[in-house]
């Protein structure tokens, strides 16, 4: 009898050591966990914001390697000079600087547009520049680069708004997409005339790929020109340039 109640409690161990997991069995163990968070704060700034000085004398064209980076913008055209045609017939007056305005708008992926707002230049006894004649020339250019690649055509829904005086309220420069892309907006800002072989300035729409014209082409048909009997003196006025949300 004492034979056989130890038998059963040999087997009566081994069944429980069978029906126990074994620790090392087991292929996962949870450790510490929790939920994630992060906050983004909401931004709309002008990440560049670059004026650069362009000299007619010096055959500047290009923004990126030409010109003067101003460390303190300010927009003096210069000395304003004559301009003949192939002719010697007089055109209009020049300034012997232009400039480049490069800007890049972040905006916490919000719609928005650059905007710019100047005042008429104003001379001695009051005597103003034609308003038409102080240029405002938009311009999106798809081979300037966003890091190391080309940005490419404007999303879709964006564009530059048309050449205008650099001398009136709001201007659009840039109306970005409904996502708030941010690029790289040109405007041009001169005291000039058409381009060779144009009757008004000009741009397009859908700025430049390389040298050709994208989108529509909007032409500047108000432009006046500065005269030869334009009042001698020094004259003054203001540009500023806006990042709005819409």
């Amino acid at each position: 009898m004492m034979k056989r109640l130890i038998v059963w409690l040999v087997v009566g161990a081994f069944l429980t050591l069978d029906m126990a997991p074994v620790a090392w069995a087991q292929s996962t163990a949870v450790g510490p966990s929790g939920t994630a968070s992060a906050t983004v704060d909401s931004f709309l700034e002008f990440a560049m914001d670059d004026v650069v000085k362009m000299s007619v004398a010096n055959g500047d064209t290009d923004p990126w390697n030409d010109g003067t980076v101003l460390t303190t913008p300010s927009f003096d055209f210069g000395k304003l000079t004559p301009e003949f045609n192939t002719g010697g017939d007089f055109l209009y007056m020049r300034g012997e600087f232009f400039y480049y305005v490069l800007m890049v708008v972040v905006s916490s992926g919000r719609r928005y547009k650059i905007t710019e707002t100047g005042s008429q230049l104003t001379g001695p006894g009051g005597a103003t520049l034609p308003r038409e004649a102080v240029l405002l020339v938009p311009d999106y250019q798809w081979l300037d680069e966003m890091g190391t690649a080309s940005q490419g055509a404007p999303p879709t829904g964006a564009q530059v708004g048309p050449v205008t005086s650099a001398c009136n309220t709001d201007s659009l420069v840039y109306q970005s997409d409904t996502n708030g892309a941010s690029r790289i907006v040109r405007a041009v800002v001169a005291i000039s005339g058409p381009a060779a072989g144009a009757n008004y300035p000009f741009n397009y729409s859908n700025g430049y790929n390389g040298n050709v014209g994208q989108g529509s082409k909007q032409e500047y048909t108000s432009w006046k020109p500065v005269g030869r009997d334009q009042v001698a003196g020094d004259y003054t006025g203001t540009i500023t340039f806006t990042a709005v949300l819409n």
